[in-house]
């Protein structure tokens, strides 16, 4: 087994624990979230997918900002966004996409448009994460589904990343009802 295969292997099995652990409203989900990224940083750089590249480091940052905010006056703390705050997300991401596109068009990124939607909307998603809004895993959905189309069709496949984000697909229903749950006490 080679190394890239090695390091897409653990940072699957850190996403697993870690999607896991998001569900049931864990603040430890970061610590492993962190690990994750710190791998997907040198996978993704590997397989010259600069969106993941910054998205990771980007995440890495965040998993650390997350812990740290997790927990402190609500334990549960989770609400949903209201329709304004949903139209601007879907504003920002397509304009955001938009931008990041031009920028990974111009290098040998094989998937340019695809690793730009999937780096945007997954900053959003993780934003609403930390911030324990609901909506984070209507976000991930949707964000999961084409996170497992672009690691099918990546040069070179990361099978183990494409099968990750499919059980990620369902384990974010599983985390909106779990999440709605604690919400509604």
């Amino acid at each position: 087994m080679d190394f890239l295969r090695i390091i897409e292997l653990c940072a699957v099995a850190f996403g697993l624990i870690q999607g896991v652990l998001v569900m049931l409203n864990r603040r430890s989900n970061w610590i492993f979230y962190s690990l994750q990224m710190l791998l997907m940083i040198v996978f993704s750089g590997a397989k010259h997918l600069y969106g993941d590249v910054v998205n990771s480091a980007v995440y890495l940052a965040l998993g650390v900002i997350g812990f740290a905010i997790w927990n402190k006056k609500d334990p549960r703390g989770i609400r949903a966004c209201g329709a304004k705050e949903r139209v601007v997300y879907c504003l920002v991401t397509a304009a955001a996409t938009f931008l990041v596109f031009l920028l990974t068009k111009r290098t040998d990124d094989p998937l340019p448009l695809l690793d730009s939607f999937t780096t945007v909307s997954s900053f959003v998603a993780t934003y609403y994460m930390m911030t324990k809004k609901i909506d984070t895993w209507i976000v991930w959905f949707v964000n999961d589904i084409f996170y497992a189309i672009e690691y099918f069709i990546v040069p070179g496949q990361a099978l183990g990343l494409f099968v990750l984000n499919l059980v990620w697909t369902g384990m974010a229903v599983l985390s909106y009802r779990q999440w709605k749950k604690i919400m509604n006490g």
